[in-house]
């Protein structure tokens, strides 16, 4: 009798240990965060240039204690600029996320190295993911900007978030003019 009691109780404790231990993987855990709130950033280039062009980085950190998936990533609003790239930079030489205004073509050394946006990056605990891209000001605009950075995750038990960093990167040429109020801040456009 009292082995049969020894056996019962011990199933007991072993199933309510299982059920806890459900209990916690299967509550919702975080995924990627920004610190960002919002706002924007801008760079402009001098009155009479013809072409203007900006490499922008944004960060995000897995603030959890697993591994996140990175399945997609895009910008949510683009507005009189070309996104001509787009990729994520999973170990930047730098920790400013910003803009560098500048025509050169090839993504400034301090991005680090960059792979593209569907390459099944993972994101170690606590690390962080840089996106980065270029945009091109349009040819019949004085300035334009991409705002919203979006990256969508999987998590190790398949869970799909998606978190945004809203801030704005913006380009623009100098028009001698005041800004008009469209949310970017471009001094002199």
């Amino acid at each position: 009798m009292d082995r049969g009691r020894a056996v019962i109780g011990a199933s007991t404790i072993g199933a309510l240990v299982l059920a806890a231990g459900l209990v916690v993987e299967t509550l919702p855990t975080g995924g990627l965060t920004t610190d960002v709130l919002g706002g924007g950033v801008c760079g402009t280039y001098p009155q009479g240039s013809t072409g203007a062009a900006a490499w922008f980085m944004g960060d995000f950190r897995n603030d959890t204690d697993h591994d996140v998936l990175v399945r997609a990533v895009r910008v949510d609003r683009v507005d009189g600029v070309r996104l001509e790239h787009l990729a994520i930079a999973p170990r930047a030489d730098t920790d400013s996320p910003g803009l560098i205004v500048t025509e050169e073509p090839d993504r400034p050394a301090e991005y680090g190295q960059t792979v593209a946006v569907d390459s099944g990056v993972v994101i170690r605990p606590h690390r962080e993911l840089d996106v980065v891209g270029r945009i091109v000001l349009e040819p019949d605009r004085s300035e334009g900007h991409v705002r919203g950075i979006t990256v969508t995750t999987q998590d190790s038990l398949g869970r799909i978030r998606a978190v945004s960093q809203p801030i704005a990167f913006g380009v623009g040429v100098d028009q001698g003019r005041a800004q008009e109020p469209d949310g970017v801040s471009c001094p002199g456009t």
